[in-house]
C-alpha cells in the first residue's frame, strides 16, 4: 500500500476512532427484569411465583395456575462523577477547554411485561417483553475525554415467547425463543489538528510543513461525529426446575448469545470558516476524510448460565440464592465499518479484551400476614473489564454490589402489587487510555487518565393480575 494511502487511512481512523467502545452495553447492564426479583437482588428466581419466570427460567411456568399477567417498571437514578489527571489530543497537546463532563449520567425507566396461560396439567405457555440492555449518557462539549466519546443512547427490546412442560411432580423443563431489537446511537468529538496533519501528508507535504499547516487548526471548534444503527437478532433460552418437595426448588437456566449486525449511518459535522477558506486543499481533504457514509456495527450480547435455589423454612420464612455465569469473552474487539467510495475498507477496530464473569445473589423473604410479604437481598456482580487500558470511557464499568429491599401487597386472590428499592454501588472504575484501537498503524485520539465513581438508586413498581 502506498504511503499516502496509509496516512489517509490513518486520518480516517482518527476521525472515527473512539466510537467503538460505546457500541456495547451489557457491561453496564442493570439486572432488573422483574420488580419482585429486584426486591431480593435476583436471589429468588427459583421461586417462580409470577410470569417473570419467563426471563429467568421458563420451566417455572409450570408452577403458575390459570392465566396471569405481570407488568412493571424500574426507575433508574444514577449518580456518577468523573475526575481526570491528564487528557491530551491526537497531537499530544493538553485538551482545552476540558472539564469532567457535567451531569452526564441520565435518568431512565426500565419496563417489562409478562403473560402466562396454563393449557393443561403439563403445559403452560407465555410471552415476555423486556429491556435487557440500555443506557443513556451525554457529556457536555468540554468533556476532557470527548475524543473518546460524548454520548450513547442504547435501546433494546426482547420479545420472548416461551413454554414450560411438567414431566412429573418433581421435574419440569422450559424453552423460549427470543427476538431482540437493538437501536444504538453514538456521539464523539473530533479534534481537527491530527486530521489536517494526515490530510497534508497524504497530499504530498513534508512533515515539517504539515505540522505548521495543522497548527492553524489547534484552536478551531471540534468536528462532531454521530453513528447510529439498528437490527433484529434471534436466540433462545432453556430451563430446568427440580422440585424435590413442596418447600424446595432448584433451577438451572441457559440464555443464548445473540449476534447482531447493526446497520445505520455515520454522520460528520465539520465547523464552518476553517483556516484557508473553502479553496484550501487541506480543508477539501478534511471534508473528504470526514464524509458521511453508511455504517455497520457488530454486537454479540453474552450468553448466561444460572443455578438457583429456593427453600421455604416454615410458613413465614424462605431463603434463596442465585449463581450466574456470564460469557463476555466473545467480545474481544468491536468493529465499526464506515466504507466510502474513496476508502471502501474504512473501519475502526477497538480491542476490548473482556473476560467472563460471575454474579452471586443471596436473599430471604418473610410473610408478615396474609397481605404483606417482605424480602431483601444482596448481589455481587463482577465486571468483564480486564484492564484499565481497555476501559470503556463512555460506558464506565466496574464490579458492583446491590443491596435490595422489597415487598408484595396482596390485595385479593387476583391482584398483587410489588415494590422494590435497590442501591447499586460500583467500585472505582479507572481509565488509562492511550490509543483507542490499540493498533500502531492507526492514529490516536490522545490520552485520558482518570476514574469514575458511581452509585445508582433503583425504584421498582410492579403489578400481577390473575384472570
Amino acid at each position: 500500500m502506498r504511503k499516502g494511502t496509509i496516512v489517509l487511512n490513518t486520518a480516517l481512523t482518527v476521525a472515527a476512532c473512539g466510537m467503538a467502545q460505546v457500541a456495547w452495553a451489557s457491561g453496564y447492564q442493570l439486572d432488573v427484569l422483574s420488580v419482585r426479583e429486584q426486591g431480593s437482588s435476583n436471589a429468588g428466581t427459583a421461586e417462580a411465583a409470577d410470569p417473570s419466570t419467563i426471563f429467568y427460567n421458563p420451566a417455572g411456568l409450570t408452577r403458575l395456575d390459570g392465566t396471569q399477567m405481570t407488568l412493571g417498571a424500574t426507575a433508574v437514578d444514577p449518580h456518577s462523577h468523573f475526575s481526570y489527571s491528564g487528557a491530551t489530543n491526537g497531537s499530544g497537546q493538553p485538551v482545552s477547554p476540558a472539564d469532567t463532563g457535567g451531569s452526564y449520567a441520565k435518568q431512565a425507566a426500565i419496563p417489562h411485561g409478562y403473560l402466562s396461560h396454563r393449557v393443561n396439567d403439563q403445559l403452560t405457555v407465555g410471552v415476555g417483553l423486556f429491556v435487557p440492555y440500555g443506557s443513556k449518557i451525554g457529556y457536555d462539549d468540554n468533556f476532557a475525554g470527548r475524543y473518546y466519546g460524548t454520548g450513547v443512547d442504547f435501546k433494546s427490546l426482547n420479545i420472548n415467547p416461551s413454554l414450560g412442560f411438567k414431566l412429573n411432580e418433581h421435574h419440569s423443563i422450559g424453552l423460549g425463543i427470543s427476538a431482540q431489537y437493538l437501536d444504538v446511537k453514538l456521539d464523539k468529538s473530533q479534534d481537527l489538528t491530527p486530521v489536517a496533519y494526515g490530510v497534508c501528508l497524504a497530499g504530498g507535504g513534508d512533515p515539517i510543513t504539515c505540522q505548521g499547516a495543522a497548527a492553524s487548526y489547534a484552536n478551531q471548534p471540534d468536528a462532531k461525529v454521530h453513528i447510529s444503527g439498528t437490527d433484529w437478532g434471534y436466540g433462545f433460552n432453556l430451563g430446568y426446575l427440580f422440585t424435590p418437595s413442596d418447600d424446595t426448588r432448584i433451577g438451572l437456566a441457559y440464555r443464548s448469545f445473540i449476534t447482531q449486525k447493526l446497520h445505520g449511518t455515520a454522520t460528520f459535522t465539520v465547523p464552518n470558516n476553517l483556516p484557508g477558506g473553502s479553496a484550501s486543499p487541506v480543508n477539501t481533504g478534511i471534508h473528504s476524510v470526514l464524509t458521511n457514509s453508511n455504517a455497520t456495527i457488530d454486537v454479540t450480547t453474552p450468553e448466561t448460565v444460572s443455578l438457583n435455589a429456593y427453600h421455604q423454612l416454615n410458613t413465614r420464612w424462605a431463603i434463596m440464592g442465585d449463581l450466574t455465569w456470564n460469557r463476555h469473552d466473545r467480545l474481544q474487539e468491536i468493529e465499526i465499518d464506515m466504507p466510502t467510495a474513496q476508502i471502501p475498507d474504512r473501519k475502526v477496530v477497538q480491542k476490548t479484551a473482556w473476560q467472563n464473569s460471575w454474579r452471586a445473589s443471596v436473599g430471604a423473604s418473610f410473610k408478615l400476614d396474609e397481605q404483606w410479604t417482605l424480602r431483601g437481598g444482596y448481589m455481587y456482580d463482577q465486571t468483564p473489564v480486564s484492564n484499565s487500558s481497555y476501559a470503556l470511557t463512555v460506558l464506565p464499568d466496574a464490579s458492583r454490589q446491590m443491596y435490595s429491599l422489597g415487598a408484595s401487597y396482596r390485595i385479593d386472590a387476583r391482584n398483587t402489587f410489588d415494590l422494590a428499592y435497590s442501591y447499586l454501588k460500583l467500585k472505582e472504575a479507572v481509565v488509562n487510555r492511550t490509543d483507542d484501537d490499540y493498533n500502531s498503524v492507526n492514529g490516536s485520539p490522545g490520552t485520558l487518565t482518570g476514574s469514575y465513581r458511581t452509585h445508582v438508586n433503583l425504584i421498582g413498581l410492579g403489578y400481577t393480575h390473575r384472570f
